[in-house]
């Protein structure tokens, strides 16, 4: 499974926000006021420990972290207006970045080109080249899966199937807008499980097809499912498993 042809120049993206609890309010109508149609939600906390969080400004408290898809000529102004909403530059407010999505479910493409309202824009030139040339150097890729509560285990053994060594497995909530949940039969928020499955790029397309047989739209796990790259690795098993 990969993105729709016409993703090249949608190019969308997963929007990370990382805020305080008592911002919830505020988040939420800064996602409606962007016209993001469809997020997700879980709680981290900070440790004391952590140097990367002690930098930001970010230990010791719960923190609400909210993943969005929205097109990459949306991101600007989501910044901004977090900014302006959150105040994200002041020190402990929070954080945002966003990540490349490189393969997606036609249905959720689809709502979220006509859900933004916004016209597809020519990638700059020379830009889809380093696009591509980025692509050539990447080995795995990062396969998310958000299905109903209780489901993950179906992704899990869904992916393992198909070549997938394992994976990790988020407890949330997705918030859609009012189209989307029409649209793929789900409520605007509910509890879901996120399942997080790091994957050689070669068998991303086996993996995310077997997920979408067992868990996709049309199934009762209503399971949405996305590719991101992966610059670098650790730890990960590269060779061929021992019978």
């Amino acid at each position: 499974m990969t993105a729709p042809q016409d993703a090249r120049q949608f190019s969308p993206r997963l929007a990370v926000l990382v805020t305080r609890e008592e911002e919830r309010r505020r988040l939420e109508e800064l996602l409606e006021a962007q016209r993001v149609p469809i997020c997700y939600q879980c709680r981290g906390r900070g440790t004391a420990t952590s140097e990367m969080l002690d930098i930001f400004g970010l230990s010791g408290s719960v923190r609400l972290i909210t993943f969005g898809i929205l097109p990459k000529h949306g991101v600007q102004g989501l910044f901004e207006e977090a900014e302006e909403r959150l105040g994200l530059s002041r020190k402990g407010a929070g954080i945002a970045f966003t990540v490349p999505v490189i393969g997606m479910q036609h249905p959720v493409f689809q709502v979220l080109s006509e859900e933004t309202g916004m016209p597809e824009q020519k990638p700059a030139e020379g830009m889809e080249q380093k696009r591509e040339e980025g692509k050539q150097h990447m080995t795995h890729v990062v396969i998310w899966v958000s299905v109903e509560s209780g489901y993950s285990d179906e992704v899990a053994d869904a992916a393992r199937s198909a070549g997938a060594n394992g994976g990790t497995v988020v407890h949330g909530l997705q918030r859609n807008s009012a189209r989307v949940s029409d649209l793929f039969g789900v409520s605007s928020k509910e509890e879901r499980d996120f399942v997080m499955i790091v994957a050689p790029k070669e068998k991303k397309t086996e993996i995310m097809e077997k997920i979408r047989e067992t868990c996709g739209l049309s199934t009762k796990a209503h399971g949405v499912i996305l590719a991101l790259p992966v610059d670098e690795t650790f730890g990960l098993e590269t060779g061929e498993q021992e019978p």
